[in-house]
């Protein structure tokens, strides 16, 4: 694992329109992309990341209206997402990927991969949702038309993150990633987060609607689906899928929530290396 002193390179690629950054962690072996989900960016992974690159190059990329990759008005579709994903493995011309993904990114990576399953080699799912309808894209949206809460400085933010019930779960280091890396400072003074309010509004959610299962089962290629502890009930149908296609395993990170792998990083790491040496996983973890 690298120590917490090493410094990745900050890495862009520049599309007609706007530009596509990303965390390089420069690692050796084969290639593993991080994908994050909404409201997070390419530095939540970024303990999981030191970890993995012991011996894989990691390379975790900001989506399009996350970190810092251009923060446009559009775009954020999950076909948008698919073919930004997509854009991002041709323009660095990488092949026999290990993609890690979460969420929404977790949902764009599958539709991506089904539709151009050319350059990867294996998957990992980070509870994906299963069903995207209007009550689900209504509720996320209504975060976007919420007011922005920001802090007066980073130790505010740090404070808030350590006993919130939510993101006190995450580990401390993991913590210590978010306040650094995925904030900036607005035109107040005062400390945001670094994800567009546009990414969560409902003329990019209305519509945009989908059944996961017919995307996964038409991929071929080895996936492994993670599932927080917390939330085995939430995903029924990814263990009846597990059933069906025997290039799908699921495992359970126990005592984790939606956010697994910013609560149990090395336990994530773990699974994942598991997985790409083709190694024995068990059930739960």
């Amino acid at each position: 694992m690298k120590p917490d002193s090493y410094k990745p390179k900050s890495r862009f690629i520049q599309n007609k329109s706007s530009h596509t950054h990303y965390i390089d962690w420069q690692g050796k072996g084969p290639t593993t992309v991080l994908i994050h989900g909404d409201m997070r960016t390419s530095r939540s992974f970024d303990q999981v990341a030191k970890k993995l690159s012991s011996d894989n190059h990691v390379l975790a990329m900001d989506l399009l209206g996350h970190g810092d990759s251009s923060w446009t008005e559009s775009g954020y579709r999950f076909a948008d997402r698919s073919d930004d994903i997509g854009n991002f493995v041709t323009k660095t011309d990488l092949n026999e990927i290990t993609a890690v993904a979460h969420s929404t990114g977790a949902v764009a990576l599958s539709m991506n991969v089904a539709n151009d399953p050319a350059r990867f080699k294996k998957l990992v799912l980070m509870e994906p949702m299963m069903i995207v309808d209007e009550k689900f894209q209504r509720m996320v949206s209504d975060r976007g038309n919420r007011a922005r809460t920001t802090w007066s400085d980073h130790a505010e933010l740090k404070d808030l993150l350590g006993k919130h019930e939510v993101t006190s779960k995450w580990h401390p280091k993991v913590i210590d990633d978010v306040v650094e890396h995925e904030t900036f400072v607005d035109k107040e003074g005062r400390i945001d987060m670094k994800w567009s309010s546009y990414t969560l509004s409902w003329s990019e959610r209305e519509d945009d609607y989908l059944d996961l299962i017919p995307i996964l089962e038409s991929i071929s290629i080895p996936i492994l689906f993670i599932v927080g502890g917390n939330r085995v009930e939430g995903f029924t149908k990814a263990f009846e899928l597990e059933n069906k296609m025997p290039n799908l395993q699921t495992v359970i990170i126990s005592d984790t929530g939606h956010n697994m792998y910013m609560e149990r990083p090395d336990a994530i790491s773990n699974v994942v290396q598991k997985f790409q040496s083709s190694s024995d996983i068990p059930g739960k973890v």
